[in-house]
């Protein structure tokens, strides 16, 4: 067997375990979120789990999520869609009180995530009166904020949350070939 086809059957055997990855993103969602084929209809977006959402969502754009009682909410971008969520999460009376005592101790990186004021925050999202949201991260960061240090902590159901995005364009750049003068070759060899 040759180089090449050792590297053939390699790149199949990737193939093979991504097509696997993708059929269990759908059945998570299956089995979370139910039925979701309706919010996807003539929209051409891509639908994940929140769970799974952080790392392969970056460099796309949200369409929209899906709570965990069936809702959609209309986002176009990543601030918007966290907000939507922590604002389903705020909605329940006891989730509510959770999130209020996580104010000044779910800590990012640099800085808390949540608050009771926007002040000292780069990009406050407000949730309530009192409660605000640090969102100046990347979409993978803000996500995995979200889940792991908020969401999770106060037994929010990130497993019944879908997103549903739009892949990143990919754009085609043709180098266009250098304009020739009519009589004029390119020198042949080496130049200066």
């Amino acid at each position: 067997m040759g180089i090449q086809q050792e590297v053939l059957d390699e790149i199949e055997r990737c193939r093979a375990q991504l097509h696997q990855l993708s059929h269990m993103d759908a059945f998570v969602l299956r089995m979370t979120v139910g039925d979701i084929s309706a919010h996807l209809r003539d929209t051409g977006a891509r639908v994940l789990p929140l769970g799974s959402a952080a790392a392969q969502c970056k460099g796309t754009k949200p369409v929209a999520v899906i709570l965990p009682n069936g809702e959609r909410v209309e986002t176009s971008t990543w601030k918007k869609a966290a907000a939507a969520i922590l604002r389903d999460c705020d909605s329940d009376p006891q989730r509510h009180d959770l999130l209020m005592e996580l104010r000044g101790r779910a800590a990012g990186n640099f800085r808390q995530l949540l608050s009771e004021t926007p002040d000292g925050m780069n990009a406050p999202l407000k949730i309530n009166d009192g409660l605000y949201l640090e969102s100046k991260f990347d979409t993978q960061a803000l996500l995995e904020n979200l889940t792991q240090k908020v969401l999770r902590r106060v037994g929010y159901d990130c497993g019944g949350v879908a997103v549903l995005y739009q892949p990143p364009r990919q754009e085609t750049v043709l180098a266009a070939e250098p304009e020739q003068d009519e009589g004029f070759s390119p020198p042949i060899g080496p130049t200066m």
